[in-house]
């Protein structure tokens, strides 16, 4: 429901905006953008719950907050929203420092006991529960499916495709291994797009650190991590369906009959541009859980994508310590595609929650 200006007021006094970080406005409700402060002139639709970019406040008060949309820019009224837009990208050595701290919260964490095993080759090789150790399979939903699959046939898959699906957890319940993800990424550090990643969040150098590091970001210390909610999905059985933004993991699943393609979020069609917008749920006894906007790009393969969520993290995430925090990336090298990137503790201590293709305006960057 759309609310004029003066329902809105009264809201504000007993329900200000979400803030999803510095220089972001989330709105709790749906309003109109206007071309100024108290003006009838509406320009866009500030959608509840969508992240826009704070370009300003001001207006009477200063209770106003100048937004930008898809295709214009608008004001509404804003009060708690913060005083400045975002801020300039961290340097280098403020992202290392902050790193720091972050690794170290993260052995006080584990523990040195939990910490020395997560080094041990030989003890981590399997995946880790993120829930109960006995699955019960899902029930009460469809065990098969009763419209046309997204791919007739699966899409060809490259020598890293098979390597990702095959980290990917065999039950519902249960996430990747950090010791499966630092060994991934160990493999393939040398690889020009990481060392790039590696070079945006000023960490060169120092290989077994940086490792630790990345692992860290896509792992942390909870059940549940950024690896498997990307890669693989999570949240099967308490739905809703959590992540799979890794076309070959859904083409898997779907040619499995443990998923079903539902529709395209928006028209007609699923692909537009690059990436697959869609609509999919769980098949019995996999899962019940549904997913009403998933989506995935066609590429770059699975460490393109970490490579991506990594500059993401360093551009777009305050690094504070913020439950929740992200932003909109970008880069000139992306070919005109964009990233919405979450961070924060979902998964333990601060790191990556989640990444994923969108056609939202991007908020940082490059």
């Amino acid at each position: 429901m759309r609310l004029s200006l003066p329902c809105l007021a009264l809201l504000l006094s007993a329900s200000l905006p979400a803030l999803a970080g510095r220089g972001v406005f989330v709105s709790d409700v749906t309003v109109d953008a206007v071309e100024q402060p108290e003006s009838r002139k509406v320009l866009f639709t500030v959608e509840a719950g969508r992240p826009y970019p704070l370009l300003k406040k001001g207006g009477p008060n200063r209770a106003w907050c100048k937004l930008s949309g898809a295709s214009a820019e608008g004001w509404v009224l804003c009060e708690g929203a913060p005083e400045s837009a975002a801020p300039a990208a961290p340097s280098a050595a403020a992202l290392v420092a902050a790193d720091r701290a972050h690794s170290a919260r993260q052995v006080a964490m584990r523990g040195p006991a939990g910490n020395a095993a997560a080094r041990d080759a030989d003890n981590d090789g399997d995946e880790e529960l993120a829930g109960s150790a006995s699955w019960k399979p899902a029930t009460g939903c469809a065990a098969t499916c009763d419209s046309a699959p997204l791919f007739a046939k699966p899409p060809p898959l490259s020598a890293m495709d098979r390597e990702v699906l095959d980290l990917c957890p065999a039950r519902p319940d249960v996430s990747v291994s950090e010791g499966d993800v630092r060994r991934f990424l160990s493999r393939h550090y040398d690889d020009p797009r990481l060392q790039r990643a590696l070079s945006v969040a000023g960490r060169p150098g120092a290989r077994q650190a940086n490792i630790d590091w990345l692992t860290g970001l896509w792992v942390s210390t909870g059940p549940r991590n950024a690896f498997t909610h990307v890669f693989c999905g999570d949240d099967w059985q308490r739905g809703p369906i959590g992540g799979l933004h890794f076309l070959p993991r859904y083409a898997q699943l779907e040619a499995e009959g443990r998923l079903c393609y539902q529709g395209p979020v928006r028209g007609d069609a699923a692909l537009k541009g690059d990436a697959y917008l869609i609509r999919f749920k769980g098949v019995a006894p996999w899962s019940c859980g549904e997913k009403r906007v998933g989506g995935f790009s066609r590429a770059p393969d699975a460490v393109g994508l970490m490579s991506i969520g990594t500059r993401a993290f360093a551009r777009c995430c305050a690094r504070g310590g913020a439950k929740k925090e992200g932003g909109v990336y970008s880069a000139p090298d992306l070919g005109g595609t964009n990233w919405r990137v979450w961070c924060g503790t979902r998964n333990g201590t601060y790191g990556i929650a989640t990444l994923h293709p969108t056609d939202d305006k991007a908020t940082c960057g490059e």
